[in-house]
């Protein structure tokens, strides 16, 4: 058997909240659970464009609240699936911190996961490439998301960065 070269393919990296479903901005809360997920339609239409050409797309989010016993990993995952869902199945893969620095016991308060870390988007990157036999050069790549932490992690992955709010202004969603 030949060994076939990897293909480069572009990485989408989205954050979640904020970014591709309304958070604590636009619900006046957290998203704490599958009932709280509205997606902003418009991200969903540039998902599509995404995959259109051949691209992959991660999904990142620090979900802090599980170190802090407001929610349960159980809870997150219902909010992660329905995410997914009413993104109509874009996703290759979501991911999510649950740590938090504040967290009394110190397995929850220290990790390398946690936006602006770059760990989510490095380990589903790995995870990826071995399922479908591609790597993901970042200069091929894009990260999307809303706070400071987020350009950060773009930044430390050696990913372009672009604000959530003018990625969705981008998408020509048709309007009923």
């Amino acid at each position: 058997m030949t060994h076939q070269p990897e293909k480069p393919t572009p990485l989408l990296v989205l954050d979640l909240d904020g970014t591709v479903r309304h958070g604590r901005d636009e619900l006046g809360r957290f998203v704490n659970g599958p009932d709280d997920v509205i997606v902003f339609p418009e991200a969903v239409e540039q998902m599509r464009q995404w995959k259109a050409h051949g691209g992959r797309i991660i999904g990142v989010s620090n979900q802090g609240g599980i170190a802090l016993g407001f929610m349960t990993m159980q809870t997150c995952a219902k909010a992660m699936m329905r995410t997914h869902e009413l993104c109509d199945g874009l996703f290759d893969k979501i991911a999510w911190c649950s740590h938090f620095p504040e967290a009394t016991h110190p397995e929850l308060a220290r990790c390398w996961c946690r936006k602006p870390s770059p760990g989510l988007l490095i380990e589903s990157a790995i995870e990826l490439a071995a399922r479908y036999g591609e790597y993901y050069p970042p200069h091929l790549g894009l990260f999307i998301g809303d706070r400071i932490e987020d350009q950060e992690c773009a930044r430390l992955a050696g990913f372009t960065f672009q604000w959530a709010t003018d990625w969705r202004a981008q998408a020509e969603v048709m309007q009923p």
